[in-house]
Parts: structure tokens; C-alpha cells; sequence
């Protein structure tokens, strides 16, 4: 009896573990991020299907708008371009931060939980190396108080 608990309590904490998402992170150089200067992720797509996508921001109270627009483009391993532009929110009307907090940095994760009907979805129809270019879309050339962006990717499920 002890065996096959053990067994299924195997079977259940392997199952739990599940697979783990892709995260990369670049940094922002003084926390100015440039017009012409995209961040770039090259991730490797080792199982075909349908992903869930987050753009995660680090940004500071220095920042002096209250939305971000980027231009996200894809490039696959086939040499297919995709480009969209997306609407990122990172303060509320009353000006209060959007997203988590820690010392003077704000994290704003997108889509959150609460934007449901605009997650990005992306379909990886093949195994190889995806990239990723994001650049701000603003009307500015040098935005203050961006200090790290991301791309988060986890398989739907």
C-alpha cells in the first residue's frame, strides 16, 4: 500500500510541475529608452502550438506619460513577419501607478488578469527560433523612466 501511495503521490508532483514559461528581460540604459533603439529576443520554440504572450515593464515615476504604445514584431524560423502596435496603460486616471510595486520601481505586467478579452495570443505553427523586436511607439525620441522590458511566453492551455 505504501508503494503505490508513494507512486501516485509521484504522478501528482510531476504532473503539478507542468511547463515552465520563457521569460527574457533587457535593461534599459539609463532608464532612457531611444526611438531607434529595440529590444530584441530571440526565443526557441522546442513545442509547437498556441502560446500566451505578456509584455513586463519596469518603469519608474519618472516616466511621464500615462500610457506606453510599442510596436511588437515577430519574425519566424520560415522568415514570416507579423507587427502589431499595442496600447499599454501604466497609470490610472488618478495618477497611481498600474501594476506591482517595490522601492521606486513599478512593475506592469500586460495583459494583466483583468484584460482578459485582450491577451495576445500567438500561434507557433513550428519548432525553431522565434524573434522579437519591441520599440516604444511614442511620439517622443527619448522616453525617461523605463528601466527593463520584457516578454513573457507560456503555452495555453
Amino acid at each position: 500500500m505504501r508503494v503505490f501511495a508513494l507512486i501516485i503521490l509521484s504522478l501528482f508532483l510531476f504532473s503539478a510541475c507542468g511547463k515552465q514559461p520563457i521569460e527574457q528581460f533587457k535593461t534599459i540604459s539609463d532608464r532612457t529608452w531611444l526611438f531607434d533603439s529595440p529590444e530584441n529576443f530571440v526565443v526557441n520554440i522546442t513545442s509547437p502550438g498556441v502560446y500566451k504572450m505578456l509584455i513586463q515593464l519596469r518603469y519608474t515615476q519618472e516616466y511621464s506619460f500615462s500610457n506606453i504604445w510599442v510596436a511588437l514584431d515577430e519574425k519566424s524560423p520560415n522568415g514570416k513577419h507579423a507587427a502589431m502596435r499595442i496600447n499599454i496603460p501604466l497609470f490610472d486616471i488618478t495618477g497611481r501607478p498600474l501594476g506591482s510595486f517595490a522601492g521606486k520601481f513599478y512593475d506592469r505586467n500586460f495583459p494583466d488578469g483583468q484584460m482578459e478579452a485582450q491577451q495576445l495570443t500567438l500561434n507557433f505553427p513550428s519548432k525553431g527560433q522565434y524573434s522579437f523586436s519591441i520599440r516604444h511607439n511614442m511620439r517622443v525620441d527619448k522616453l525617461e523612466g523605463i528601466s527593463e522590458i520584457g516578454i513573457r511566453l507560456k503555452e495555453a492551455e
